[in-house]
């Protein structure tokens, strides 16, 4: 009985060994097969995506082709414009990178402090002095140019509105001062006779410069203001025009403008603060 029992179960682990086998056969059958057919898609869309590339590529090439043709009829377009003008594309060109230079230098001025921006003000000068020059060039005539130089004038007056009118110490006056005896302090100018250039500076407040009272605040001004002219040993009211106005004819303008501190315009003094009327 055991001896039939031993053979019957050999029979059946027989029986499970070959449909194991079997069907781990039939299973790696299977997964080749699905390989087979991915390996086969993919190659298919690649295919498909190598197809729609180099369709895509002579789109491409074909756009470019208009773009250029367009680009081209522009160039000659401008060229054109150049040529009315007087000039060409190097010249417009190197006109456009001055400007943008001098939009960085005006960008550089505005991060300074106002105090700063004043000792500066020659610098703003130059600048304006610079765009009035080139917008004598005919490049200016075109748009793109007048509205870059549109946009640095409005820097610059930025600049102005940030700019005080001139760099002053302030001066309380005490009792038994004068001007001249204010001037004479080493604080001050250490020198008396600068007496009159505290008068012109403070004229809004000091009526009679023989007559200043106690408690009274002076500006003491230590550089001049934009539009403003120091008097030096030698000066004359043309020549003063002539360096300041840009032409010695105008000295009766300077006179005029100033006539509350000058009673002859054939005397004027060291010292004095004149006030440079606008061109």
């Amino acid at each position: 009985m055991k001896v039939k029992e031993i053979l019957i179960l050999s029979l059946v682990a027989t029986l499970l060994l070959v449909s194991t086998g079997l069907f781990a056969q039939e299973e790696r059958k299977i997964k080749m097969d699905e390989y087979k057919a991915q390996l086969a898609e993919m190659q298919n869309r690649e295919e498909s995506a190598g197809e729609r590339t180099a369709s895509l590529k002579a789109e491409i090439a074909e756009l470019q082709a208009k773009v250029d043709a367009i680009q081209a009829e522009i160039d000659a377009e401008w060229e054109a414009v150049y040529a009315l003008i007087g000039t060409d594309k190097a010249s417009v060109d190197a006109y456009r990178a001055e400007l943008d230079d001098l939009d960085a230098q005006l960008d550089g001025l505005a991060a300074l402090s106002p105090e700063e921006l004043f000792q500066q003000r020659g610098e703003i000068k130059a600048v304006e002095a610079k765009i009035a020059e080139m917008k004598e060039s005919n490049i200016y005539i075109l748009s793109e140019m007048k509205e870059k130089i549109a946009a640095l004038e409005a820097k610059i007056a930025g600049l102005r509105d940030k700019m005080p009118a001139g760099m002053y110490d302030q001066y309380t006056v005490v009792k038994g001062d004068y001007l001249w005896k204010i001037s004479k302090k080493d604080e001050i100018y250490g020198d008396p006779y600068q007496w009159i250039r505290i008068y012109c500076v403070n004229k809004d407040q000091i009526k009679n410069p023989d007559l200043i009272y106690s408690e009274q605040v002076l500006n003491i001004a230590r550089s001049v203001g934009e539009n403003e002219y120091l008097v030096v040993k030698g000066d004359w009211l043309s020549k003063i025009a002539e360096n300041a106005i840009g032409d010695p004819a105008k000295w009766t303008e300077l006179y005029e403008a100033n006539k509350d501190i000058i009673n002859d315009s054939s005397l004027i003094y060291p010292h004095q603060v004149l006030v440079i009327p606008q061109k």
